[in-house]
């Protein structure tokens, strides 16, 4: 009798195990690094753990997450879908590390955005490298840097680089970090947003396709990208020094 009863609790103890892997104690959803959740579908609360940013983001119903470690794609969608019709992160070798961007494939009528976590030390405008010799290999990080996040940050709000081709540029403060989102410009017009949000040594970095910027979504009450970006939280005790 008693090894069967051993047997339920280790098991009982087991599942437990599990689910508070995946959900908080308040209900919130654990997703990312250290955990054994990857997806995650609105409506819903998700603490994510990207490296070390980490953060919390809120769900609608028809939106869902699916974490790559070490990249993160959130889409929109009626329900979720396979890996094959998400972007993906690409990554690249280069004498100075390593490149990365997405690419789209599959379904071409998904709103969709990718995110990245950096340290501010890559960025030019980082209080880091004021005073510091500049490597080439730094330089071309901060570079690639410049292009993913358009605008320098002063401690206080992020300014755009002139001559950076974006447009509809918007400040967006959240618990615990500074940040902004720009329509980013090319020939074809405009081909997504860029936004980035700072959180004390370290830049959630994003980028989005298919419908999602500020252009496209305007004033609708059924906007996916800026509805998504204001309800991003931080701790607050990370916030960048000023």
């Amino acid at each position: 009798m008693k090894h069967y009863i051993t047997i339920i609790v280790a098991g009982w103890l087991a599942v437990a195990c599990f689910s508070g892997n995946a959900l908080a104690d308040d209900g919130v959803e654990t997703l990312g690094a250290g955990t054994s959740t990857v997806t995650a579908d609105g409506p819903t609360s998700v603490q994510v753990r990207m490296g070390d940013c980490q953060f919390l983001i809120t769900l609608k119903k028809g939106e869902h997450i699916k974490y790559n470690d070490p990249d993160l794609i959130l889409y929109r969608a009626d329900a979720p879908l396979p890996d094959r019709e998400l972007p993906f992160l690409q990554q690249a070798q280069t004498y100075s590390g390593y490149d990365w961007w997405f690419e789209k494939r599959g379904a071409t009528h998904v709103p969709w955005i990718g995110l990245m976590c950096e340290n501010t030390s890559d960025f030019k405008w980082s209080p880091e490298n004021a005073q510091t010799d500049i490597s080439p290999e730094l330089q071309d990080i901060m570079d690639a840097n410049s292009l993913r996040c358009p605008a320098d940050f002063d401690g206080k709000k992020w300014t755009p680089i002139r001559k950076s081709g974006g447009a509809n540029f918007k400040n967006i403060d959240v618990p615990g970090a500074h940040g902004f989102v720009v329509d980013a410009k090319s020939k074809n017009g405009i081909q997504g947003s860029r936004f980035c949000f700072v959180h004390g040594k370290n830049v959630l970095i994003g980028v989005s396709g298919v419908g999602a910027n500020i252009l496209a979504e305007g004033n609708s009450k059924n906007g996916f990208l800026l509805t998504l970006l204001r309800g991003i939280g931080f701790k607050s005790d990370a916030m960048p020094a000023q």
